[in-house]
């Protein structure tokens, strides 16, 4: 099963060979329902422009941390 994308994930598209890499920082619907979620994304170009793509158009390229997994 594919792993569910989460807000400060890095991602990139899987389904355009653009070699572009982004920040999650937002998605819609925020729980998990049969509405295919819209991830927000902040991409890492020039002009750091932000778009809306459907999930299923991503892959996860490094996860975020959650508090779980942090140590002091």
């Amino acid at each position: 099963m594919k792993a569910r994308i989460r807000i400060g994930d890095l991602v990139s598209m899987n389904t355009h060979d653009t070699g572009l890499v982004g920040i999650v920082i937002d998605r819609h619907p925020v729980a998990i329902s049969t509405t295919p979620a819209q991830i927000g994304i902040r991409w890492f170009t020039e002009g750091h422009t932000f778009d809306w793509e459907p999930e299923g158009w991503l892959e996860i390229v490094s996860e975020a941390k959650t508090n779980k997994e942090r140590t002091c």
